[in-house]
């Protein structure tokens, strides 16, 4: 027989293995009901900041309907909408928000290839171009960007040209993929595109956007950023130097043009008018507007520790507002600023 100290030791060893395990298993339980305590908590905030940003939204909605109204649909920088809002206090958080006319950036999907309207892809073609050039891409690397962004939206399979890139190019890849043959949703995709290094896309993020299943650029001069005057040179195909697009903006009153027939009568647009010729012999003076149905709400929301980023493109028209596209989006620098090194929103 054990001696009872010997089973008094065994006793006393088995309490102890059992209030170890015992031990274990409650710091795990706690840990994961934190975890989950964690989970809950980031979704209700996520699930709010949602709400901060369809509120943003519906607002946005609102003014610029009420100011379109007021100036019969034509829009200026002087209005409301043209300047950045918040960050305004919420509950337990930050909102604010910016608004972009896209009528003031190049329209991307302009370079869609319409076999029953080439010339309206000639048209894109040389304001792409000039519009690289005048942010001093060479010649060769305008050629191959616009080469690859053409294929990579046209419908086809084909070779635009020899500098262009379809589906074997990118299956070539490390981690291969296929050209997407369909219109953009937002500029962000054109880093999927050969050719669009991150150097590449910075450079050109402030001047190009994308308008959902509209393949025309029109351009508002109204809404024209001061210092992005190599849109005006883009948009005239290069005809037009950088001095006089700067002079045209620097012509702009205040409220902007009051219609497109006293900007057409601008100097600087007149001497783009050969001898023999009318202004409307200009292929692209048509596409000049001061009316703009497109605009992009980008809001940023702070609740509690989350941050929030959320783009939202609108379409205005007959009196209604249409989103068109929603977005998540992470953080992104202000165009507006030299180095892009802060957020309008923050």
């Amino acid at each position: 027989m054990k001696s009872p100290k010997r089973q008094q030791g065994v006793a006393i060893i088995t309490v102890l293995l059992i209030v170890v395990i015992v031990t274990v298993l409650a710091v795990q339980m706690s840990g994961r009901l934190r975890l989950q305590i964690a989970r809950v908590i980031s979704s209700d905030h996520a699930e709010q900041a949602y709400w901060h940003w369809m509120s943003a939204e519906s607002l946005v909605r609102q003014v610029l309907l009420a100011e379109l109204e007021e100036d019969d649909n034509r829009v200026h920088l002087e209005q409301n909408w043209a300047t950045q809002q918040g960050p305004f206090p919420v509950r337990n958080g930050m909102i604010a928000g910016e608004i972009k006319d896209l009528h003031s950036c190049f329209n991307l999907n302009a370079l869609y290839k319409n076999e029953e309207d080439l010339a309206a892809l000639t048209l894109a073609m040389e304001q792409y171009q000039a519009l690289l050039e005048a942010l001093e891409f060479d010649q060769y690397t305008a050629e191959r960007l616009t080469a690859t962004l053409i294929d990579w939206i046209d419908k086809d399979s084909q070779l635009h040209s020899n500098l262009g890139a379809e589906d074997a190019d990118y299956e070539s890849l490390p981690q291969p993929y296929q050209a997407a043959n369909s219109l953009l949703s937002h500029r962000s995709e054109l880093r999927q595109i050969m050719g669009y290094t991150q150097e590449v896309y910075e450079r050109l993020r402030p001047f190009v956007c994308v308008i959902p299943a509209q393949t025309q650029w029109r351009l508002n001069l109204n809404t024209v950023p001061e210092d992005r005057a190599e849109l005006i040179v883009a948009f005239f195909r290069g005809q037009m130097d950088m001095n006089s697009a700067q002079s045209l903006l620097g012509a702009r009153p205040q409220d902007g043009f009051a219609d497109v027939e006293s900007i057409q009568q601008q100097t600087e647009i007149q001497n783009l008018v050969g001898e023999g010729q009318t202004i409307q012999g200009l292929p692209e003076i048509e596409a000049l507007t001061v009316e703009s149905q497109y605009f992009e709400l980008r809001a940023a929301i702070q609740y509690g520790d989350l941050e929030f980023y959320g783009v939202s493109q609108l379409h205005i028209t007959n009196g209604e507002a249409y989103v068109v596209h929603r977005s998540r989006g992470g953080y992104e620098t202000d165009e507006r600023t030299d180095n892009n090194s802060s957020s309008s929103f923050r």
